[in-house]
């Protein structure tokens, strides 16, 4: 699943791609994605030009001079790509605007259909997107930091588990819970308020780190992310312990184990995490 990183790659590699170009006809295939969006809703694109490429936490936004725009959430499985009009779409292609003379278009593809492509009116219909959102991971401040280092002092719930609440700090999946444990040598099944104030600020420093080496590796591909113009990024060869179950520890050679925690795999080192 595209977490911060990845989204963060796919902005940085879609932007001088599309900012200052002009947005045709959107097309919009009759499957629905996570919430439906129809070619009439994104009608009033049509022929404005994209001001920005922005994103905060996993949320991705295209916006327009004249305030509107386009939030993207990638899912699970959602791509994000500029490609020649001329070419065939990929199977699950859900989403085609037109870019400029309309040689090129911006399309949104996502076989599982959990991602979103949704219109936002104005500033303040995307502010709206993003005021349930904890600070992002990525650009954390001191402020930042403090904020996400009290919140998980004060939960009760296990640290990996609090680590993906979006509304905690933003940009933060399994994958990068999973390292972000690891780096911090922190058990992930830890209860968050039994942390030191020294150990929350460690924890935080590692989820800066990991979020920070997934931008630099262009983020983690296992199966469907790509940046915007196809890419694949590297990260994957570089992770600690996420999807490693029976390899050994990079760190102390002790074998890495898996379990299921809140739903989900969670990996770690039982020596380094104890």
């Amino acid at each position: 699943m595209p977490e911060g990183p990845e989204v963060e790659t796919v902005r940085r590699s879609l932007a001088p791609l599309v900012v200052g170009t002009a947005l045709g006809r959107a097309r919009v295939s009759r499957l629905k994605l996570r919430t439906p969006t129809t070619s009439r809703q994104l009608a009033f694109l049509d022929g404005s030009v994209v001001d920005e490429v922005g994103r905060h936490g996993k949320l991705l936004w295209l916006q327009v001079r004249s305030g509107g725009g386009l939030c993207i959430r990638l899912g699970m499985t959602g791509q994000l790509t500029v490609a020649d009009a001329t070419t065939t779409p990929l199977a699950h292609t859900h989403v085609r605007i037109a870019l400029g003379d309309g040689a090129r278009e911006l399309r949104y593809c996502d076989p599982r259909r959990f991602g979103e492509v949704v219109p936002f009116a104005d500033a303040a219909g995307l502010q709206a997107e993003r005021q349930d959102m904890g600070p992002d991971g990525i650009t954390l401040d001191d402020a930042g930091r403090a904020i996400v280092s009290d919140g998980l002092r004060r939960t009760g719930r296990a640290i990996k588990e609090a680590l993906l609440d979006q509304r905690l700090v933003a940009g933060v999946g399994n994958i990068y819970a999973a390292e972000a444990c690891f780096i911090a040598g922190l058990n992930p099944t830890r209860a968050g308020h039994s942390l030191s104030v020294k150990e929350a600020r460690q924890l935080v420093a590692a989820v800066e780190e990991t979020l920070l080496q997934g931008v630099a590796r262009r983020g983690t591909s296992f199966s469907d992310y790509v940046d915007a113009e196809g890419v694949q990024g590297d990260n994957a060869a570089h992770l600690w312990v996420f999807q490693r179950e029976g390899e050994v520890c990079r760190r102390c050679g002790t074998v890495i184990e898996r379990f299921v925690q809140g739903q989900r795999s969670t990996f770690l080192c039982p020596s380094c995490q104890r």
